[in-house]
């Protein structure tokens, strides 16, 4: 049996290749790498699997929010709406409002990792998908939203 397929999707190519390195370097996933949203839909419908049975090899993905021509939160929200909630997806990114949390909380997130990141919380994401906690990780994700709002509304006050 062939091991997992993740998607590292960020159009800083050092950033996506440093993290498909740390991915592949546990030896335990296969790793696609795509510099835009357009070569993440590829990449996508590549993975389909035919045959009527639905889904995609692609597993999981990692997704950068700030990417020209079409941002993550958008490509998100195409990927849901074409491919469906079978594939987890994590943002990691180095923006983070309450407006973002919101549309990724919407989309079902399994986690919302702010760059600069550890390697060791992006495995444990990995982890911990492929371990079967996906409804977990997105309740989760969802309470760390609620939190979050109430961080940035405290932070507007003060304004």
């Amino acid at each position: 049996m062939s091991n997992p397929i993740v998607m590292v999707v960020d159009d800083e190519v050092d950033v996506a290749n440093a993290i498909t390195n740390i991915i592949k370097d546990t030896g335990k996933y296969e790793v696609v790498t795509a510099y835009s949203a357009k070569d993440a839909l590829a990449q996508l419908k590549k993975h389909k699997v035919l045959l009527g049975l639905g889904g995609n090899k692609i597993r999981l993905i990692l997704l950068d929010i700030k990417m020209p021509e079409m941002d993550g939160l958008q490509l998100l929200e195409k990927i849901r709406k074409d491919f469906g909630e079978d594939i987890g997806i994590s943002m990691l990114t180095a923006w983070e409002d309450d407006e973002k949390w919101e549309r990724a909380t919407s989309g079902f997130v399994i986690n919302y990792i702010k760059k600069p990141f550890k390697s060791k919380d992006l495995i444990a994401t990995l982890e911990n998908f492929f371990k079967g906690d996906e409804g977990k990780m997105v309740l989760n994700t969802f309470e760390k939203h609620i939190e979050k709002r109430d961080e940035f509304s405290k932070k507007k006050k003060k304004r």
